[in-house]
C-alpha cells in the first residue's frame, strides 16, 4: 500500500515550476513573476474623460469631475489625492500610477501637456501642479469674474443656454473660492432676464424657498407657453388675409389679383393705352394748349 511522504517546500516550487514548463512551456512561467495585465489599462479614456482640459477653455471643473469619476471607478484615487505611496514601491503600484499618467496626459492640450512635463513625474505630482495652475492668481481673477457673473444677462439667448452659462459662471467663481450659493443663483437669474419673462419673475421672486433649477424650469415653461402663442397669432393673421371666398391657403396671391373689380381694370386698361399726344396734351399747361387737330376732333366726336 502506497504513503504520502512529506515533501520539502523549497523542492515543491521547483517541481511547480518544472511542470509549469513541461505543460506549457518556458514563458509560462516566467509570466507567473511578471505583474498582472491591469484589466483598465486598455479603456478608452474619452469615454470618461470627453474633453480636453484647455487653457482657454475654462473647462477645468468638468475636466477634474470626470477625471476624478473615472479614478474613483477602478479605485485609483490614492495616486491623485495625496496618499502616501508605498515603500518600498510594489511593481503593481508602479503599473497603476503610469495608468493614471497615461490617462492625464491623453485629456490635456499640448499646453497643458508642455507646462505639467518633468523629471521622473507621479501621478499626484501631475495632478497637482494642474490644479495649482489652474487655481493661480486666485484674488484677482476672482474680482473679474464676480463682474462677469453679476453683469451677465440673457439677451436673445433660450432660458436653457442662459441658464447654461450661468451656471458656468458659477463654477469659474467656484474654482477660485468664490462660491456661488443656489440663493445668489436665483436672484441673478432673474436680474438679467428678458424683459418678456417679468410677470413669471416676479412670481418666482416671491418664492422664498424656490431653487436655481426650478427657477430655470418655470422660465422654460413661460417660453414655451409664448412661443406657441406667437404661433397662433401668426396663423390667425394669415387665415384673416385669405379671401372668404377661397377655399384653399395656397392660393392667396391668386384670389387677391382675381377679386380686382372689372372697372378698375378697364380703367388701367385705358390709362396704359393712352395715345402720345392725349398725354403730352394732358402735360401741358392749361394756357398753352395745343388747338385740337382734325384727328383729336374726329375722335372726342360721339
Amino acid at each position: 500500500m502506497s504513503t504520502i511522504t512529506d515533501v520539502d517546500s523549497g523542492d515543491s516550487d521547483s517541481d511547480c515550476s518544472i511542470g509549469f514548463s513541461l505543460l506549457f512551456g518556458d514563458d509560462s512561467a516566467a509570466q507567473i513573476d511578471s505583474p498582472m495585465a491591469l484589466p483598465y489599462a486598455a479603456i478608452n479614456v474619452h469615454s470618461y474623460v470627453p474633453m480636453k482640459l484647455d487653457f482657454r477653455a475654462d473647462n477645468f471643473s468638468k475636466w477634474k469631475a470626470c477625471f476624478e469619476a473615472l479614478c474613483g471607478t477602478f479605485a485609483l484615487m490614492s495616486h491623485i489625492d495625496g496618499t502616501a505611496p508605498p515603500n518600498p514601491l510594489t511593481p503593481l503600484w508602479i503599473q497603476e500610477d503610469c495608468c493614471v499618467r497615461s490617462w492625464i496626459y491623453s485629456t490635456v492640450s499640448d499646453a497643458v501637456h508642455d507646462f505639467i512635463m518633468e523629471a521622473d513625474p507621479t501621478a499626484h505630482k501631475l495632478w497637482a501642479g494642474i490644479a495649482a495652475r489652474f487655481r493661480a492668481n486666485r484674488a484677482p481673477r476672482a474680482i473679474f469674474l464676480s463682474q462677469a457673473f453679476m453683469t451677465l444677462t440673457q439677451g436673445d439667448l433660450s432660458v436653457e443656454a442662459y441658464g447654461q452659462e450661468m451656471k458656468k459662471a458659477a463654477d469659474r467663481l467656484r474654482d477660485v473660492g468664490r462660491p456661488v450659493d443656489d440663493t445668489m443663483m436665483v436672484l441673478n437669474l432673474l436680474r438679467g432676464a428678458n424683459p418678456r419673462f417679468s410677470s413669471t419673475c416676479d412670481i418666482i421672486a416671491d418664492d422664498p424657498d424656490i431653487t436655481f433649477s426650478s427657477a430655470l424650469d418655470r422660465l422654460a415653461l413661460k417660453e414655451l407657453r409664448l412661443a406657441e402663442e406667437a404661433k397662433l397669432v401668426t396663423s390667425t393673421a394669415l387665415n384673416a388675409s385669405t379671401p372668404s371666398g377661397c377655399g384653399s391657403s395656397g392660393c392667396g396671391s391668386s384670389c387677391r389679383s382675381s377679386s380686382a373689380t372689372p372697372g378698375a381694370a378697364a380703367t388701367a386698361g385705358r390709362r396704359r393705352r393712352r395715345r402720345p399726344a392725349e398725354a403730352e396734351e394732358e402735360q401741358q399747361p392749361q394756357g398753352r394748349r395745343r388747338r385740337p387737330t382734325a384727328a383729336t376732333a374726329t375722335r372726342a366726336q360721339p
